[in-house]
């Protein structure tokens, strides 16, 4: 019998953590499976000086990097979903976009607004994509709507939407519950 410790809870079979880090994935990512992972990692439990580590090699062209991790069971879990979260959402295209009205001019600290669009995808569900610059820089994020959120009436959904997608990166509740199109867009 495996002695499990506070470390590998799981035992050290590598492919029960990556299961476990597709269940973490599915709660925002419904249509995720293993066949979609970034194939550039792979993932190991080894025996290193006589003690199991949890490692990750990243493959590229004909060369290989390499990490021992020296963290617990649930942090390795962690570390495969941030590993492999932009591959799952680039696989799931977009099928429409809402473009949200009155984004002209926002200003938070110094950064603009340029873009704020709700978007939906081929595989289903819906994300929220934010772009801001200043003079010299820009930059921009995706959030994915966890499905569960729309089983909520609308004011609760913008309610947990805002926890996801704060006023800072563009519209209050207030605002955005003053956009009827965008309620249909999103299904309610």
């Amino acid at each position: 019998m495996i002695k499990m410790s506070k470390k590998f809870p799981y035992g050290y079979d590598v492919e029960i953590y990556i299961e476990k880090a597709i269940e973490k994935m599915k709660f925002t990512y419904p249509w995720v499976k293993r066949e979609l992972f970034d194939k550039r990692y792979e993932y190991l439990i080894e025996k290193v000086n006589n003690k199991y580590q949890f490692i990750y090699i990243y493959h590229w062209d004909d060369e290989e990097k390499r990490e021992m991790l020296d963290i617990d069971g649930d942090k390795f879990i962690d570390e495969i979903v941030w590993h492999q979260q932009y591959h799952v959402e680039d696989y799931n295209k977009v099928k429409d976009v809402f473009v949200v009205p009155g984004q002209n001019g926002k200003e938070f600290q110094g950064w603009y607004l340029e873009r704020y669009e709700f978007r939906s995808h081929e595989l289903g569900g819906y994300s929220v994509f934010c772009q801001a610059g200043d003079r010299v820089t820009g930059g921009s994020r995706t959030f994915f709507i966890p499905p569960s959120y729309f089983d909520l009436d609308y004011d609760q959904f913008l309610d947990k939407y805002i926890e996801l997608v704060p006023p800072s990166f563009g519209f209050t509740k207030n605002e955005l519950v003053a956009i009827p199109e965008l309620k249909k867009f999103l299904g309610y």
